[in-house]
């Protein structure tokens, strides 16, 4: 049995590939079983908790919960298993304290442990990291943090505060030397990914030898629009309160949606 683990990172695909699963469900129902963020919530949320404090409690607290999402998954299917979700790795850098993903080789030690115990040592299990050049990365971290607090540092400062999380590829090291013999640690590119016929969901196939060729590839999807982290930038520097400037950042992105769809 196959199984593909994709704790992100964010912003490399990870949105577009689960959309990918989901809209193929159908098609892809007789080779793959797939759990996304909302199938294994009170896991995700204690990996973005324990990213944040590195405490053993919620670590241990992130096994169970994990451990509790799998057993779900009979040992006995012999279709392969898609898990994806960029909670996993643990909280958005920028967020609730966190500036790199440091969290994320112990909570793919936990995360591994418990897939090889329930589904047994012949399982074949593929940790996969999606990564990204650190400019582009670096300017979608900034816009999701402009998005999701009040953020009110231009792109220089944060760029620069936020340098050490862009080195993905040391995340991928660390935790292949974390995690040891439980699973294969491999990484790809969104650069990569970009090129594929099917998309992120098409790259995540191919590792788990599942075939893309028949998947009608999808639309763009979570595209920044080109001037949108300065009409953020200014809302969060504004003197409106908390619950309007919530209101304001809401109807400003169904703007910029109503103009891409129109």
């Amino acid at each position: 049995m196959r199984i593909l683990l994709h704790p992100g990172f964010h912003k490399t695909g990870t949105s577009s590939l689960q959309r990918g699963a989901m809209a193929r469900a159908d098609d892809l129902a007789p080779h793959l079983r797939v759990l996304l963020t909302p199938d294994i919530i009170k896991a995700a949320r204690a990996a973005r908790r324990y990213s944040t404090t590195r405490s053993p409690d919620l670590l241990a607290r992130f096994s169970d919960h994990f451990q509790t999402s799998i057993t779900s998954q009979s040992r006995d299917d012999p279709r392969a298993l898609l898990i994806s979700s960029e909670d996993l790795g643990g909280a958005l850098p920028g967020l609730s304290g966190v500036g790199t993903y440091d969290a994320a080789p112990d909570l793919m030690l936990a995360a591994s442990s418990a897939l090889r115990a329930h589904f047994g040592a012949q399982a074949q299990i593929t940790i996969w990291f999606t990564t990204r050049e650190t400019g582009p990365w670096l300017k979608s971290l900034y816009w999701q943090n402009l998005r999701a607090h009040r953020l009110v540092d231009d792109f220089e400062t944060f760029r620069d505060q936020f340098a050490p999380a862009a080195d993905l590829d040391r995340i991928v090291t660390n935790t292949h030397a974390t995690v040891g013999d439980q699973a294969l640690v491999t990484a790809t590119a969104l650069e990569t990914i970009a090129q594929h016929r099917a998309g992120p969901l098409g790259a995540a196939l191919d590792l788990l030898d599942i075939p893309s060729q028949t998947l009608a590839p999808l639309g763009a999807h979570n595209l920044q629009p080109a001037d949108a982290a300065e009409a953020l930038l200014a809302l969060n520097r504004s003197e409106i309160d908390d619950a309007s400037l919530k209101d304001a950042k809401r109807e400003l992105l169904r703007m910029y949606r109503r103009n891409r769809l129109a």
